[in-house]
């Protein structure tokens, strides 16, 4: 029996160590990266370590949003040799909570989408409430995507203005400013009268 065991272990060694050949020799290390990490979502489960590595964010930031309530990853073990193992879910979750704080959402705001979503908010009364409030917030981003857009297209008409400026002067010393913002504000001119 234990010949068997050595036998199957000789074997997934081997299998392993011909993977990551492969993988240092025809890969690029996102590529590589995101082997490992399609991998880890075939076993379904990652380590803190591995979680934290897969968003670019360190494991004290994890556990900051596990006592913030916001990431209940499954615990595995007792005692010391306790670990935590994060799931499809747990990524899914966790994608939802950064993008949240990118675009400037509290932990409450975060948290207060989460129970709505989570089924832990049933009461009529504050689930309008909460309606209403995530409405203000749909109809906030509206107005900020027209304002991305709109800054969007003056960078645009900056960079377009620039360019001609450039390849119409030979000399480094030809460039004048002043010129430029003459050019600048012509176009930006133009614009405001479409």
């Amino acid at each position: 029996m234990s010949r068997r065991v050595a036998q199957v272990y000789v074997d997934v060694n081997v299998k392993l160590c011909q993977n990551v050949h492969v993988q240092t020799t025809t890969t690029t290390p996102l590529e590589s990266d995101l082997l490992r990490a399609s991998r880890l979502r075939e076993k379904g489960a990652w380590g803190i370590r591995e979680f934290a590595q897969m968003f670019g964010v360190t494991p004290r930031t994890i556990r900051f949003y596990e006592d913030k309530g916001l990431l209940s990853p499954v615990r595995t073990g007792s005692g010391r040799s306790a670990s935590r193992q994060f799931g499809p879910a747990d990524h899914a979750r966790f994608e939802r909570i950064l993008r949240g704080k990118r675009l400037g959402f509290s932990l409450d705001d975060i948290r207060a989408v989460f129970d709505v979503l989570e089924g832990r908010i049933a009461e009529p009364k504050e689930l309008r409430r909460r309606r209403d409030n995530f409405q203000a917030v749909i109809d906030g981003l509206e107005e900020r995507r027209a304002d991305i857009k709109q800054l969007e297209g003056d960078m645009r008409e900056i960079v377009s203005v620039i360019d001609e400026h450039l390849q119409s002067t030979t000399d480094e010393s030809d460039m004048d400013v002043a010129q430029l913002a003459a050019r600048y504000q012509a176009a930006f001119n133009q614009h405001l009268t479409q």
